[in-house]
Protein backbone atom coordinates (compact mmCIF):
# COMPACT_ATOMS: atom_id res chain seq x y z
CA UNK A 1 0.00 0.00 0.00
CA UNK A 2 1.29 3.46 -1.08
CA UNK A 3 1.45 5.89 1.88
CA UNK A 4 -1.46 8.41 2.48
CA UNK A 5 -1.59 11.66 0.23
CA UNK A 6 -2.81 14.92 1.70
CA UNK A 7 -6.65 15.43 1.43
CA UNK A 8 -7.50 18.12 -1.22
CA UNK A 9 -8.54 21.97 -0.02
CA UNK A 10 -12.01 21.51 -0.21
CA UNK A 11 -14.51 23.61 -2.68
CA UNK A 12 -17.28 24.05 -0.59
CA UNK A 13 -18.18 23.59 3.45
CA UNK A 14 -20.75 20.88 4.28
CA UNK A 15 -24.08 22.00 6.51
CA UNK A 16 -24.50 19.15 9.19
CA UNK A 17 -27.85 17.39 10.42
CA UNK A 18 -27.17 18.88 13.93
CA UNK A 19 -27.67 22.12 14.73
CA UNK A 20 -24.67 24.65 16.17
CA UNK A 21 -22.19 25.78 13.95
CA UNK A 22 -21.34 24.13 10.74
CA UNK A 23 -17.44 22.68 10.08
CA UNK A 24 -15.69 23.58 7.22
CA UNK A 25 -15.41 21.64 4.07
CA UNK A 26 -13.27 19.00 3.24
CA UNK A 27 -12.55 15.92 0.72
CA UNK A 28 -11.79 12.48 1.79
CA UNK A 29 -8.78 11.30 3.43
CA UNK A 30 -7.06 8.05 3.77
CA UNK A 31 -7.94 5.77 6.77
CA UNK A 32 -8.89 6.03 10.61
CA UNK A 33 -9.45 3.14 12.79
CA UNK A 34 -10.18 3.01 16.34
CA UNK A 35 -8.28 -0.13 19.10
CA UNK A 36 -9.39 -1.02 22.18
CA UNK A 37 -12.40 -2.46 23.92
CA UNK A 38 -15.27 0.52 24.42
CA UNK A 39 -16.74 0.84 27.95
CA UNK A 40 -20.04 2.80 27.28
CA UNK A 41 -17.61 5.83 28.36
CA UNK A 42 -16.79 7.28 25.41
CA UNK A 43 -16.59 6.77 21.57
CA UNK A 44 -12.88 5.96 20.40
CA UNK A 45 -11.33 6.55 16.52
CA UNK A 46 -7.86 6.93 15.25
CA UNK A 47 -6.65 8.26 11.93
CA UNK A 48 -4.51 7.13 9.47
CA UNK A 49 -2.88 10.38 7.36
CA UNK A 50 -0.28 12.00 5.50
CA UNK A 51 -0.86 14.82 7.60
CA UNK A 52 1.67 16.05 10.62
CA UNK A 53 -1.03 17.09 12.67
CA UNK A 54 -4.71 16.66 12.69
CA UNK A 55 -7.69 17.13 14.50
CA UNK A 56 -11.40 15.49 14.83
CA UNK A 57 -14.12 17.90 14.60
CA UNK A 58 -17.49 16.11 16.19
CA UNK A 59 -21.10 16.91 17.59
CA UNK A 60 -22.20 14.24 20.36
CA UNK A 61 -25.18 12.42 19.50
CA UNK A 62 -26.14 12.33 22.93
CA UNK A 63 -25.43 16.25 23.05
CA UNK A 64 -27.31 17.70 20.03
CA UNK A 65 -25.98 21.33 18.67
CA UNK A 66 -22.93 21.53 20.34
CA UNK A 67 -19.72 20.93 18.25
CA UNK A 68 -16.26 20.05 20.12
CA UNK A 69 -13.00 19.78 18.57
CA UNK A 70 -10.26 17.16 19.92
CA UNK A 71 -6.60 17.15 18.92
CA UNK A 72 -5.56 13.34 18.05
CA UNK A 73 -2.14 11.52 19.09
CA UNK A 74 0.36 9.65 17.42
CA UNK A 75 -0.68 6.15 17.90
CA UNK A 76 2.45 3.51 19.65
CA UNK A 77 3.35 1.06 17.07
CA UNK A 78 1.55 2.50 14.15
CA UNK A 79 3.47 4.69 11.73
CA UNK A 80 1.36 7.65 10.54
CA UNK A 81 -1.69 6.76 12.55
CA UNK A 82 -3.40 9.35 15.28
CA UNK A 83 -5.88 8.37 17.82
CA UNK A 84 -8.84 10.49 19.85
CA UNK A 85 -10.81 9.82 23.02
CA UNK A 86 -13.76 11.46 22.72
CA UNK A 87 -15.56 11.08 26.27
CA UNK A 88 -18.38 13.20 24.90
CA UNK A 89 -19.34 11.28 22.63
CA UNK A 90 -20.32 8.04 24.59
CA UNK A 91 -23.24 6.90 21.99
CA UNK A 92 -21.33 8.38 18.76
CA UNK A 93 -21.03 11.00 16.91
CA UNK A 94 -21.15 13.27 14.02
CA UNK A 95 -17.42 14.10 12.89
CA UNK A 96 -15.33 15.59 10.15
CA UNK A 97 -11.09 15.36 10.41
CA UNK A 98 -9.21 18.17 9.56
CA UNK A 99 -5.36 18.91 10.19
CA UNK A 100 -3.65 20.73 12.72
CA UNK A 101 -3.82 24.39 10.97
CA UNK A 102 -7.74 23.65 10.14
CA UNK A 103 -6.50 24.71 6.14
CA UNK A 104 -7.68 20.99 5.06
CA UNK A 105 -10.46 18.98 5.60
CA UNK A 106 -11.99 15.28 5.36
CA UNK A 107 -15.67 15.83 5.50
CA UNK A 108 -17.06 12.59 3.68
CA UNK A 109 -17.89 14.68 0.80
CA UNK A 110 -20.15 17.49 2.71
CA UNK A 111 -22.30 14.58 4.05
CA UNK A 112 -20.17 14.14 7.04
CA UNK A 113 -19.32 11.17 9.13
CA UNK A 114 -21.88 9.48 11.33
CA UNK A 115 -21.90 6.64 13.58
CA UNK A 116 -25.19 4.71 14.74
CA UNK A 117 -26.24 5.86 18.42
CA UNK A 118 -24.60 2.76 19.94
CA UNK A 119 -21.57 2.63 21.80
CA UNK A 120 -18.54 0.85 20.26
CA UNK A 121 -15.14 2.20 18.63
CA UNK A 122 -15.23 3.12 15.19
CA UNK A 123 -12.93 2.86 11.91
CA UNK A 124 -12.95 5.33 8.74
CA UNK A 125 -11.11 3.83 6.11
CA UNK A 126 -11.18 5.18 2.34
CA UNK A 127 -15.11 6.56 3.20
CA UNK A 128 -16.09 3.15 4.82
CA UNK A 129 -17.03 3.69 8.69
CA UNK A 130 -17.01 -0.25 10.43
CA UNK A 131 -17.23 -0.92 14.07
CA UNK A 132 -14.59 -1.90 15.66
CA UNK A 133 -14.37 -5.69 17.28
CA UNK A 134 -15.68 -5.94 20.93
CA UNK A 135 -14.96 -9.28 21.23
CA UNK A 136 -11.45 -10.94 22.06
CA UNK A 137 -8.63 -10.85 20.06
CA UNK A 138 -8.30 -13.19 17.23
CA UNK A 139 -5.01 -14.71 15.54
CA UNK A 140 -4.58 -15.10 11.83
CA UNK A 141 -2.16 -17.58 10.55
CA UNK A 142 -2.21 -17.51 6.64
CA UNK A 143 -0.19 -19.27 4.09
CA UNK A 144 0.75 -17.02 1.84
CA UNK A 145 0.68 -18.40 -1.88
CA UNK A 146 -2.67 -18.97 -3.02
CA UNK A 147 -3.83 -18.27 -0.09
CA UNK A 148 -3.59 -14.40 1.15
CA UNK A 149 -2.21 -13.28 -2.28
CA UNK A 150 -4.11 -14.83 -5.05
CA UNK A 151 -1.99 -14.82 -7.89
CA UNK A 152 -3.95 -15.54 -11.07
CA UNK A 153 -7.36 -15.86 -8.54
CA UNK A 154 -6.77 -12.51 -7.69
CA UNK A 155 -4.82 -10.33 -10.52
CA UNK A 156 -5.77 -6.98 -9.44
CA UNK A 157 -5.50 -7.91 -5.61
CA UNK A 158 -9.11 -6.24 -4.69
CA UNK A 159 -9.84 -9.75 -2.85
CA UNK A 160 -6.99 -9.12 -0.62
CA UNK A 161 -7.76 -5.67 -0.35
CA UNK A 162 -10.95 -6.04 0.88
CA UNK A 163 -9.71 -8.62 3.68
CA UNK A 164 -7.18 -6.09 4.31
CA UNK A 165 -10.14 -3.15 5.21
CA UNK A 166 -11.75 -5.61 7.11
CA UNK A 167 -8.50 -6.78 8.87
CA UNK A 168 -7.96 -3.00 9.42
CA UNK A 169 -11.32 -2.09 10.14
CA UNK A 170 -12.31 -4.66 13.09
CA UNK A 171 -9.27 -6.33 14.13
CA UNK A 172 -6.05 -4.66 14.23
CA UNK A 173 -6.81 -2.77 16.90
CA UNK A 174 -8.43 -4.65 19.38
CA UNK A 175 -5.15 -7.06 20.27
CA UNK A 176 -5.52 -8.93 16.78
CA UNK A 177 -2.79 -10.51 15.82
CA UNK A 178 -1.94 -11.39 12.02
CA UNK A 179 0.75 -13.96 10.87
CA UNK A 180 2.52 -15.35 7.60
CA UNK A 181 3.58 -19.14 7.40
CA UNK A 182 4.41 -20.01 4.29
CA UNK A 183 6.84 -22.12 1.89
CA UNK A 184 8.82 -19.06 0.90
CA UNK A 185 12.58 -18.00 2.36
CA UNK A 186 12.69 -14.52 4.01
CA UNK A 187 13.67 -12.95 1.15
CA UNK A 188 11.17 -14.56 -1.20
CA UNK A 189 8.30 -14.14 1.49
CA UNK A 190 9.98 -9.92 1.71
CA UNK A 191 9.67 -9.31 -1.81
CA UNK A 192 6.05 -10.73 -2.57
CA UNK A 193 4.80 -8.59 0.39
CA UNK A 194 6.21 -5.65 -1.47
CA UNK A 195 4.70 -6.29 -4.68
CA UNK A 196 1.93 -7.04 -3.20
CA UNK A 197 1.28 -4.86 -0.23
CA UNK A 198 0.82 -6.88 2.33
CA UNK A 199 -0.03 -5.68 5.95
CA UNK A 200 2.70 -5.77 8.62
CA UNK A 201 2.63 -9.11 10.76
CA UNK A 202 3.62 -9.55 14.09
CA UNK A 203 5.43 -13.20 12.64
CA UNK A 204 6.92 -14.08 9.58
CA UNK A 205 7.19 -17.95 9.28
CA UNK A 206 9.32 -18.57 6.64
CA UNK A 207 10.72 -22.39 4.52
CA UNK A 208 7.65 -24.20 6.33
CA UNK A 209 8.33 -23.35 9.90
CA UNK A 210 11.97 -24.23 9.95
CA UNK A 211 12.59 -20.38 10.57
CA UNK A 212 10.77 -17.77 12.39
CA UNK A 213 11.36 -14.04 12.43
CA UNK A 214 10.32 -11.20 14.67
CA UNK A 215 8.80 -7.99 13.13
CA UNK A 216 9.09 -5.15 14.74
CA UNK A 217 5.90 -2.78 16.23
CA UNK A 218 7.33 0.39 15.03
CA UNK A 219 7.65 0.07 11.41
CA UNK A 220 4.75 0.88 9.40
CA UNK A 221 1.90 -1.29 9.09
CA UNK A 222 1.74 -0.81 4.98
CA UNK A 223 3.68 -2.61 2.96
CA UNK A 224 6.83 -0.77 4.17
CA UNK A 225 7.72 -2.98 7.10
CA UNK A 226 8.93 -5.25 4.45
CA UNK A 227 11.63 -2.36 2.85
CA UNK A 228 14.66 -3.01 5.33
CA UNK A 229 14.93 -7.08 5.37
CA UNK A 230 17.82 -6.25 8.28
CA UNK A 231 14.87 -5.15 10.48
CA UNK A 232 13.43 -8.57 9.99
CA UNK A 233 15.53 -10.31 12.74
CA UNK A 234 15.52 -14.97 13.74
CA UNK A 235 13.56 -15.57 16.67
CA UNK A 236 16.58 -16.95 18.36
CA UNK A 237 14.89 -19.63 20.34
CA UNK A 238 13.49 -21.24 17.49
CA UNK A 239 16.91 -20.88 15.46
CA UNK A 240 18.68 -22.10 18.24
CA UNK A 241 16.29 -25.63 18.61
CA UNK A 242 16.41 -25.84 14.53
CA UNK A 243 20.62 -25.50 14.59
CA UNK A 244 20.41 -28.46 17.34
CA UNK A 245 17.63 -30.80 15.40
CA UNK A 246 18.59 -30.74 12.04
CA UNK A 247 21.53 -32.18 9.68
CA UNK A 248 21.78 -30.75 6.62
CA UNK A 249 24.92 -32.52 5.58
CA UNK A 250 23.68 -35.75 6.65
CA UNK A 251 20.30 -35.21 4.41
CA UNK A 252 21.91 -33.99 1.66
CA UNK A 253 24.62 -36.85 1.08
CA UNK A 254 21.34 -39.34 1.71
CA UNK A 255 18.99 -37.05 -1.05
CA UNK A 256 22.10 -37.23 -3.63
CA UNK A 257 23.11 -40.82 -3.11
CA UNK A 258 20.11 -42.59 -2.90
CA UNK A 259 17.10 -41.07 -4.02
CA UNK A 260 18.25 -38.87 -6.98
CA UNK A 261 14.86 -38.01 -7.81
CA UNK A 262 14.06 -35.28 -5.77
CA UNK A 263 15.85 -32.72 -7.10
CA UNK A 264 17.83 -30.68 -4.71
CA UNK A 265 17.09 -26.86 -4.24
CA UNK A 266 18.05 -23.99 -2.18
CA UNK A 267 21.39 -23.57 -0.12
CA UNK A 268 22.77 -23.15 3.31
CA UNK A 269 22.59 -19.37 3.06
CA UNK A 270 18.90 -18.93 1.60
CA UNK A 271 17.52 -22.51 3.57
CA UNK A 272 19.96 -23.28 6.73
CA UNK A 273 17.27 -25.83 7.90
CA UNK A 274 15.54 -27.57 4.97
CA UNK A 275 16.17 -28.90 2.14
CA UNK A 276 13.69 -28.40 -0.55
CA UNK A 277 13.28 -30.43 -3.41
CA UNK A 278 11.24 -30.93 -6.37
CA UNK A 279 9.91 -34.36 -7.85
CA UNK A 280 8.19 -34.98 -11.02
CA UNK A 281 5.07 -36.83 -10.50
CA UNK A 282 5.55 -40.36 -11.92
CA UNK A 283 3.99 -43.73 -10.61
CA UNK A 284 6.87 -44.52 -8.31
CA UNK A 285 6.68 -40.76 -6.19
CA UNK A 286 4.67 -42.91 -3.53
CA UNK A 287 6.34 -46.05 -2.63
CA UNK A 288 10.03 -43.04 -3.17
CA UNK A 289 8.10 -40.97 -0.04
CA UNK A 290 7.67 -44.03 1.82
CA UNK A 291 11.49 -45.46 1.23
CA UNK A 292 12.98 -41.82 1.92
CA UNK A 293 11.07 -41.55 5.27
CA UNK A 294 12.16 -44.62 6.44
CA UNK A 295 15.79 -43.88 5.43
CA UNK A 296 15.57 -40.69 6.98
CA UNK A 297 13.72 -42.05 10.38
CA UNK A 298 11.80 -40.72 13.03
CA UNK A 299 13.53 -37.37 13.68
CA UNK A 300 12.72 -36.33 9.97
CA UNK A 301 9.35 -35.00 7.78
CA UNK A 302 8.82 -35.14 4.52
CA UNK A 303 6.52 -32.60 3.47
CA UNK A 304 4.93 -32.40 -0.14
CA UNK A 305 2.94 -29.80 -1.71
CA UNK A 306 2.00 -28.88 -5.34
CA UNK A 307 -0.08 -30.16 -8.49
CA UNK A 308 -0.54 -33.17 -10.54
CA UNK A 309 2.81 -32.23 -12.68
CA UNK A 310 5.68 -31.79 -9.82
CA UNK A 311 5.51 -32.00 -6.49
CA UNK A 312 7.49 -29.40 -4.07
CA UNK A 313 8.90 -31.51 -1.15
CA UNK A 314 10.66 -30.18 1.60
CA UNK A 315 12.87 -31.99 4.03
CA UNK A 316 12.57 -30.69 7.41
CA UNK A 317 13.26 -31.86 11.48
CA UNK A 318 9.82 -33.02 12.69
CA UNK A 319 10.40 -30.18 15.31
CA UNK A 320 9.65 -27.81 12.31
CA UNK A 321 6.84 -27.65 10.02
CA UNK A 322 3.44 -24.93 10.32
CA UNK A 323 1.41 -26.93 12.93
CA UNK A 324 4.53 -26.42 15.39
CA UNK A 325 4.65 -22.49 13.72
CA UNK A 326 1.16 -21.97 14.50
CA UNK A 327 1.38 -23.47 18.01
CA UNK A 328 4.78 -20.99 18.46
CA UNK A 329 2.89 -18.55 17.36
CA UNK A 330 -0.45 -18.96 19.98
CA UNK A 331 2.23 -18.83 22.54
CA UNK A 332 3.81 -16.25 21.77
CA UNK A 333 1.30 -13.79 21.17
CA UNK A 334 -1.14 -15.35 24.17
CA UNK A 335 -4.10 -16.33 21.75
CA UNK A 336 -5.42 -19.48 22.69
CA UNK A 337 -6.41 -22.16 19.61
CA UNK A 338 -10.35 -21.26 19.79
CA UNK A 339 -9.59 -17.61 19.13
CA UNK A 340 -6.92 -18.85 16.17
CA UNK A 341 -8.14 -18.85 12.51
CA UNK A 342 -5.63 -21.27 10.22
CA UNK A 343 -5.42 -20.38 6.39
CA UNK A 344 -4.90 -22.59 3.78
CA UNK A 345 -4.84 -24.42 0.12
CA UNK A 346 -2.19 -26.78 -0.17
CA UNK A 347 -0.50 -30.07 1.22
CA UNK A 348 2.57 -28.59 3.55
CA UNK A 349 -0.98 -26.17 5.31
CA UNK A 350 -2.66 -29.61 6.68
CA UNK A 351 -0.46 -29.66 9.19
CA UNK A 352 -2.32 -26.78 10.47
CA UNK A 353 -5.41 -28.04 10.28
CA UNK A 354 -4.40 -30.70 12.81
CA UNK A 355 -3.46 -28.25 15.95
CA UNK A 356 -6.10 -29.02 18.74
CA UNK A 357 -9.10 -26.84 18.99
CA UNK A 358 -8.56 -23.68 16.37
CA UNK A 359 -10.49 -22.41 13.38
CA UNK A 360 -9.70 -23.06 10.19
CA UNK A 361 -10.26 -22.22 6.53
CA UNK A 362 -9.54 -23.99 3.47
CA UNK A 363 -10.16 -21.53 0.62
CA UNK A 364 -12.45 -22.02 -2.07
CA UNK A 365 -9.57 -22.71 -4.41
CA UNK A 366 -7.41 -25.49 -2.63
CA UNK A 367 -5.84 -28.79 -4.20
CA UNK A 368 -7.28 -31.94 -4.09
CA UNK A 369 -4.16 -32.51 -1.93
CA UNK A 370 -5.38 -30.19 0.95
CA UNK A 371 -8.98 -31.48 0.43
CA UNK A 372 -8.67 -34.97 0.14
CA UNK A 373 -6.16 -34.75 3.46
CA UNK A 374 -9.56 -32.89 5.32
CA UNK A 375 -11.75 -35.55 3.79
CA UNK A 376 -9.69 -38.09 5.47
CA UNK A 377 -9.39 -35.64 9.02
CA UNK A 378 -13.00 -34.99 8.83
CA UNK A 379 -14.67 -36.67 12.32
CA UNK A 380 -18.17 -37.33 10.10
CA UNK A 381 -16.05 -38.79 6.95
CA UNK A 382 -15.15 -37.40 3.60
CA UNK A 383 -18.92 -36.15 2.87
CA UNK A 384 -18.91 -33.43 5.56
CA UNK A 385 -16.03 -31.69 3.79
CA UNK A 386 -18.39 -29.32 1.14
CA UNK A 387 -18.18 -25.87 0.06
CA UNK A 388 -19.81 -23.23 2.77
CA UNK A 389 -20.01 -25.67 5.54
CA UNK A 390 -17.65 -26.29 9.18
CA UNK A 391 -17.12 -29.61 9.72
CA UNK A 392 -14.90 -30.94 12.79
CA UNK A 393 -11.83 -32.33 13.05
CA UNK A 394 -10.86 -35.96 14.35
CA UNK A 395 -7.72 -33.87 15.76
CA UNK A 396 -10.49 -31.12 17.48
CA UNK A 397 -10.10 -28.46 15.10
CA UNK A 398 -12.87 -26.59 13.37
CA UNK A 399 -12.96 -25.84 9.66
CA UNK A 400 -14.80 -24.13 7.03
CA UNK A 401 -14.00 -25.27 2.97
CA UNK A 402 -15.12 -21.64 2.08
CA UNK A 403 -16.76 -20.87 -0.93
CA UNK A 404 -14.70 -17.89 -1.95
CA UNK A 405 -10.97 -18.35 -3.38
CA UNK A 406 -7.97 -16.91 -1.51
CA UNK A 407 -8.14 -13.67 0.56
CA UNK A 408 -11.99 -13.38 0.05
CA UNK A 409 -12.22 -16.76 1.95
CA UNK A 410 -10.22 -15.69 4.89
CA UNK A 411 -13.01 -12.67 5.25
CA UNK A 412 -15.50 -15.53 4.67
CA UNK A 413 -14.34 -17.56 7.50
CA UNK A 414 -13.94 -14.02 10.27
CA UNK A 415 -17.42 -13.86 9.52
CA UNK A 416 -18.38 -17.87 9.56
CA UNK A 417 -16.78 -17.71 13.40
CA UNK A 418 -16.87 -14.63 14.95
CA UNK A 419 -19.41 -12.32 13.61
CA UNK A 420 -19.14 -8.68 13.45
CA UNK A 421 -21.91 -5.87 14.75
CA UNK A 422 -23.23 -3.96 11.91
Amino acid sequence: QASPSLPARPSHPPVPSSAGRPPPGGSASSACVARGPNRGRAMKIFYETGWGEAAVHFCPHNDSGIWRTETLADVPGAKGWKEANLSAAPTGAEFVMRNGEGTDWDNNQSANYKTPVSTGNWTLRNGQLMRVSESKPVLIVSDLDHTMVGHEHDGDNLLLREFQAKWLGQFAFNGSKLVYSTGRNKADALAVARERGLLRPALLICAVATEIYEVPEDLPLDSRWADDPDLITPEPGWTKKMMECFNRAKVEEILSTKFPKFEMRGCLETDPYRIPTAYEVDEDMQENLRQVREVLGPGMQVITSGGNEWKLVDFVSTEAGKMKGVQFAMQRVGIPPERTLVCGDSGNDESMYRSPGVRGVAVGNSLSELVENLQGQAKAGPQAVVHGEVFETKSGSSVLYANAPVAAAISEALDRFWPQKD
